[in-house]
């Protein structure tokens, strides 16, 4: 009965956590949206266009980041309830980079970064879920965003060898600290040098998750010259 109610005790901190987490991270793109509308509001009408532009462009970017973090929750929900279903079709990454960049690209932008994207023209398709893998290039996108230094470069590339596709997200930042990918991908861990309010630590899991129920594997490494890589190896088309 001890042993019960400490579970039970730890499964409520966990609750509360993820919930004051959930109202933290809601609250500052919230607050930026209605910040923005009372000035569009108080200055429609005498406001130049440039500066209109500015307040309806961070009222895009709001709006993005709590798709995002609504999109993370309800992945984490079907993953844990086990109803989450990989549809099985050819995609091809580069409209899955397409549709990823399209989504964060005023997150990029914001922070004054530049996405470079390097893909072999002859690249293989994947066999899988288009929807979601493009979540996994928007959550590592987002993550880049988040750690890398503004006024650098991001970089996407990929490559194909032995019936595998692989590519790879690498950014100028730090990089998490040195662990095993069994705590880096793990569930509510939250990076603890951010240089804004820290996420729901979900982004990595979900990329794990996803690419587990495609056949795949996800790492994380540095590079020779110093920068933060997450890759991700999926089987080509032929050999899926």
């Amino acid at each position: 009965m001890i042993r019960d109610e400490t579970e039970l005790e730890a499964v409520r901190r966990a609750r509360d956590s993820v919930l004051a987490n959930i109202s933290h991270e809601f609250r500052t793109p919230l607050a930026a949206q209605l910040a923005s509308i009372e000035l569009l509001l108080g200055g429609l009408e005498q406001l130049p266009r440039e500066q209109l532009r500015e307040l309806i462009t961070s009222l895009e970017r709001s709006t993005l980041r709590l798709t995002q973090l609504i999109d993370n929750l309800l992945e984490s929900v079907r993953i844990e309830s086990g109803q989450l279903a990989i549809r099985q079709q050819s995609v091809a990454l580069a409209e899955v980079v397409d549709d990823a960049r399209a989504l964060v690209g005023s997150l990029l932008a914001q922070r004054r970064q530049t996405l470079a994207v390097s893909l072999p023209e002859e690249l293989p398709a994947v066999s899988g879920d288009k929807t979601r893998l493009t979540q996994v290039f928007v959550n590592l996108l987002a993550n880049a965003n988040k750690f890398a230094p503004e006024d650098s470069v991001v970089r996407i590339g990929a490559d194909a060898d032995a019936g595998e596709v692989r590519a790879w997200v690498e950014d100028e930042g730090a990089g998490p600290a040195a662990l095993d990918d069994a705590q880096l991908f793990a569930r509510f861990r939250r990076g603890g040098s951010e240089p804004e309010p820290a996420g729901l630590g979900l982004g990595l899991w979900l990329v794990k998750s996803i690419i587990d129920r495609h056949g795949g594997r996800v790492a994380f490494e540095r590079t020779a010259d110093g920068r933060t890589r997450f890759s991700l190896t999926l089987p080509a088309e032929e050999a899926a």
